[in-house]
């Protein structure tokens, strides 16, 4: 918008070459050292005409840098000059030296209101290397010139200065019950992506929620300043540093390999991992949280885990955590036709529990809280707030749900107490409510740490496939970002 008073002229930009031409700046104060140094960084032979100078200008004096003449300016100064800056405190000689310039050919530009008058002017400018940033504003407002300068050399500087990032937690580092506050289910990242999303210095991101992780993966500046609110947004400021990772450039991208090519999980080599990346990739599409460079990265992290996968297979005894989980049951379930099992979740670990346990011929029902799953034959399907009634029956219950509160609460407790039920709960956080941990009455209750113990990996050995798995994503990273 144009403001009163203020003249306004329309220009074109230009690069000028001015390597080793001789530009006469007239006048030693604040404008004409702004000046002299943007031509010396272009590279011109600066002569400044004035009887006195700022600090700055007597030092490029004195170091030969520029030539100064320490007197006030004449008439045939501007001779054989490429462009001429008037920059005194003075408007008649600012005026008078226009006017000498004008007659002698010679580009003119005006510090104060004769700048209209003149044959060009000077945008507010920035140079990044090779890259010059330069904005005008026509002549309305020197200061907003300056700021919009600011702020695309601050993006700039930033999109410059990116690299791959990852922040967060595993079993590894927290047992499940420590790790639920931290994990992220799908209305906590409803929340917090916005906020992420505002922080400057970071250009994309997603989150990784499982049941036994939960990790930012963002393409983010190097400023630690950025980690540490990103910390500070996620609340892993509040955990020890042995009980949380960071991971930048390469070591971000070998963990995400290790991660999605199932290295890192709970049960080594489990495929369930890979689906849960694609979904994570595609929910920060979705919600415009990532765009090319982060869905990038993801695509190179699977095509690697996939070669990673590839080179260790027959090192490591493959199992999905509802195959363990099933496992497990029938060891310690009891498992037959009379057995009465509950799967909470329609998930894809809940999925893959329900096909295992048909299989079985146990009698099976399922629980579903929005979408209701296409079940197989003789599987009774319920809704979620029918639980508390289809608990009266149950034998064992599974529970496999994406919620930040638990969906077997202890007021449910008078539907299973003084009968022999086992609760196996493979959510993160807890399903089950920590209640029924040690509330006896013949309820048993075992989470993903208790299957993890209980299904050890035997075959390989751990420091040889990650060995293995390193050599690959060595041959195979790319410089992404």
């Amino acid at each position: 918008m144009r403001r009163e008073g203020r003249p306004q002229r329309r220009t074109i930009p230009l690069n000028l070459i001015v390597d080793d031409r001789k530009v006469l700046v007239v006048g030693g104060g604040q404008v004409g050292r702004r000046k002299t140094q943007n031509l010396l960084e272009a590279g011109a032979a600066v002569e400044l005409v004035c009887p006195d100078c700022v600090e700055a200008l007597r030092g490029l004096a004195e170091s030969g840098r520029i030539v100064w003449t320490r007197r006030a300016f004449r008439p045939g100064d501007v001779a054989g000059r490429l462009l001429v800056f008037a920059c005194t405190d003075d408007k008649h000689v600012n005026r008078a030296i226009l006017d000498e310039a004008r007659a002698a050919h010679v580009p003119c530009c005006c510090s104060d209101m004769n700048w209209c008058d003149g044959d060009f002017t000077t945008p507010a400018t920035a140079r990044l290397g090779d890259l010059v940033v330069a904005v005008s504003t026509s002549g309305q407002s020197c200061k907003a010139a300056r700021d919009v300068k600011n702020e695309i050399v601050a993006a700039l500087g930033e999109g410059r200065d990116l690299e791959l990032l990852v922040l967060g937690t595993c079993d590894a580092l927290l047992p499940s019950r420590k790790r639920a506050p931290y994990h992220l289910p799908s209305e906590e990242r409803a929340v917090l992506g916005p906020l992420l999303k505002r922080v400057r210095g970071v250009r994309e991101f997603f989150i990784l929620n499982t049941c036994n992780r939960v990790e930012l993966v963002a393409v983010a500046s190097r400023d630690p300043g950025v980690a540490a609110v990103l910390r500070r947004l996620t609340g892993f400021d509040r955990l020890a540093p042995e009980e949380r990772f960071e991971l930048t450039g390469f070591d971000a991208f070998r963990h995400l390999a290790r991660v999605a090519s199932g290295l890192e999980s709970s049960l080594l080599g489990e495929f369930h991992i890979v689906s849960q990346v694609k979904d994570a990739l595609a929910e920060a599409e979705r919600n415009g949280w990532s765009a090319g460079a982060i869905q990038f990265a993801g695509a190179e992290v699977l095509r690697v885990s996939k070669a990673v996968r590839h080179a260790v297979e027959g090192m490591l005894r493959v199992a999905e955590i509802d195959q363990v989980a099933v496992r497990y049951l029938g060891v310690h379930g009891g498992l037959d036709a009379k057995t009465h099992v509950v799967v909470v979740g329609t998930g894809m670990v809940g999925r893959g529990a329900v096909e295992a346990l048909v299989a079985m011929g146990v009698r099976l029902t399922w629980i579903y809280h929005v979408n209701v799953p296409e079940a197989p034959a003789g599987v009774a399907v319920r809704r979620m707030d029918e639980l508390p009634e289809v608990l009266k029956d149950a034998d064992v219950v599974l529970s496999a749900v994406d919620s930040s509160r638990p969906v077997v609460t202890r007021e449910m407790a008078p539907s299973v107490m003084d009968r022999n039920v086992l609760f196996v709960d493979l959510g993160v956080p807890r399903n089950i409510d920590p209640y029924f941990d040690d509330c006896g009455h013949g309820v048993t209750v075992a989470d993903l740490d208790d299957l993890k113990l209980w299904h050890r990996v035997k075959t390989g050995t751990l420091n040889e496939v990650l060995a293995k798995a390193d050599e690959v994503v060595r041959a195979e990273y790319r410089d992404l970002v």
